[in-house]
């Protein structure tokens, strides 16, 4: 786990991407991060790995070595902070902002995604992030089956998630500081003009 000392540095240098004073707990990881969803996905994406919580229960879920994991983290530190940490797995690592993502995604022939797992900060997202991912990204690169799991300490946040998904579950973890909820979406078809 990253040291409090370096995630306290980064909260202050990102407060509108980092909601919390501290990393997230193997408690929130075990909750959002289901052995049964990894085991079923051939296709993983972790968008922002961040404290690598989630990354590490991905990489010890996955027993079979042709399933396609992609890690993508942007901050130039914690992207060689996650090579340090799973030398092991340094070609699923990948030091990219999600606009480029398709690059990737193109470059290794994945059409659609069965499983992604999301840090992103929908709250304070920039419009051109929001839009790509609502307009381009998921209508894109997800299907019926497809599992969209994020997590955010906004209780409410269900209600935005419902304008993008037509099932969307709601967990939450009380176990960790501060306490989160985990929501699990299927089906993407947008019920507005976003």
């Amino acid at each position: 786990m990253m040291s409090k000392l370096k995630f306290l540095k980064k909260f202050f240098l990102n407060r509108k991407e980092i909601w919390a004073i501290t990393p997230s707990s193997r408690f929130l990881a075990n909750k959002v991060v289901c052995k049964n969803d990894i085991e079923k996905s051939w296709i993983i994406l972790e968008i922002w790995a961040w404290t690598w919580s989630f990354t590490k229960k991905i990489f010890e879920y996955t027993q079979n070595k042709n399933k396609k994991i992609f890690i993508i983290e942007k901050d130039k530190d914690l992207y060689e902070l996650l090579l340090k940490k799973f030398p092991q797995n340094k070609e699923n690592i990948y030091n990219i902002d999600i606009l480029n993502i398709e690059e990737i995604l193109k470059e290794k022939n994945i059409e659609k995604i069965d499983l992604i797992i999301s840090w992103l900060p929908f709250k304070s997202l920039p419009l051109e992030i929001f839009y790509f991912i609502t307009k381009e990204f998921l209508p894109k690169y997800t299907f019926e089956n497809t599992i969209f799991i994020q997590f955010s300490y906004f209780k409410n946040f269900s209600k935005m998630l419902e304008d993008y998904f037509l099932k969307v579950e709601k967990k939450s973890c009380f176990l960790n500081l501060p306490r989160a909820y985990i929501f699990r979406c299927k089906n993407f078809i947008p019920k507005r003009d976003c």
